[in-house]
């Protein structure tokens, strides 16, 4: 069991056994700060019966440039901790935040995950989303890995134009891209 709440500045002094995952990607402190500052929203906890944290997701929401169809939200971070996986916390936080998207009026949630990442490949798919294209060499390393973007049209999207546009051509970001690591 369960419960889930917005995340606090303080959860951040005792969520390492999370962020040291191996299946979670590494953000500087500053990035997880700006998160809670900016989409306090979209930055929700799961904790277990005595409190501790067992999950959680980090995202943002960007408003659209050219017409509100651009409108979408981006999954950042999910984890939950390796005893509690396979439970569906990962199902409630992806949920919780789409519903989050859907109140601000999101077209779209987006995300990227390693294509190695299989069981979080196939969550994914499960709770409705598509791949959209593959990223060329996007997690550094040695060796450099590939990264699907994943979309799920929301429910303002009826006619799931959000996908319609999708490509899946292969591309590597160009290094301006705006990216979290920055922060």
């Amino acid at each position: 069991m369960s419960c889930l709440r917005e995340m606090r500045l303080d959860d951040l002094f005792t969520f390492n056994p999370l962020v040291f995952d191996p299946f979670t990607e590494v953000y500087r402190i500053g990035f997880f700060m700006r998160h809670i500052a900016q989409w306090p929203e979209l930055a929700a906890a799961s904790t277990a019966p005595d409190g501790r944290l067992v999950g959680f997701i980090f995202g943002k929401f960007l408003d659209g440039v050219k017409d509100n169809t651009q409108q979408h939200g981006h999954v950042c971070a999910l984890t939950v901790l390796s005893d509690y996986r396979r439970l569906g916390i990962a199902s409630l936080l992806m949920n919780y935040f789409a519903q989050m998207l859907d109140l601000k009026s999101a077209w779209y949630v987006d995300l990227y995950l390693r294509c190695s990442n299989s069981a979080a490949y196939n969550l994914y798919c499960a709770l409705g989303y598509e791949m959209r294209r593959v990223l060329l060499d996007y997690y550094p390393g040695d060796p450099e890995e590939n990264a699907y973007d994943m979309r799920m049209p929301l429910s303002i999207d009826v006619n799931q134009l959000s996908l319609a546009l999708a490509s899946k051509e292969p591309v590597r970001l160009p290094l301006e891209d705006d990216s979290d690591d920055d922060y």
